[in-house]
């Protein structure tokens, strides 16, 4: 009676020990290992329309007020793409373009966001906001 009550307990044991998968496959004389995860790019971001206020090259951010007038701070770095200006696609073109329309793709890393594409859809000079105000 005591081994009844035993029996499915080991039996238990044994199965689960046999599926543990810590082990390669053995296949004649080679073993497999099973494949590592695939790495998991970063997700984009919703992006952000908005003006652009400021571009400090020195700490490689800019500045952008979104309708609802608060700012977003992202990062850039040289795959940092902006789009709709004449030149090279840097975001140090965006210098002197202050008030400028942008969409902005981003993703959020270690607690900064940083900027992949800027695209450009109005782009102003200081010139010309000058003349606006």
């Amino acid at each position: 009676m005591r081994y009844g009550f035993f029996l499915p307990i080991i039996l238990s044991t044994l199965i689960l020990a046999g599926c543990q998968r810590d082990r390669g496959v053995y296949a004649g004389n080679d073993t497999y290992q099973p494949r590592p995860a695939p790495i998991q790019k970063k997700a984009l971001s919703p992006d952000i329309h908005g003006e652009l206020l400021r571009v400090d090259l020195k700490k490689s951010d800019f500045v952008v007020r979104v309708e609802s007038g608060m700012e977003q701070t992202f990062k850039f770095d040289g795959n940092t793409v902006v789009l709709g200006l004449q030149g090279p696609a840097q975001v140090k073109n965006l210098v002197g373009r202050e008030g400028s329309e942008l969409i902005v793709q981003w993703y959020e890393g270690d607690g900064l966001k940083s900027a992949t594409r800027v695209d450009v859809t109005q782009p102003m000079t200081n010139r010309r906001r000058n003349k606006r105000s």
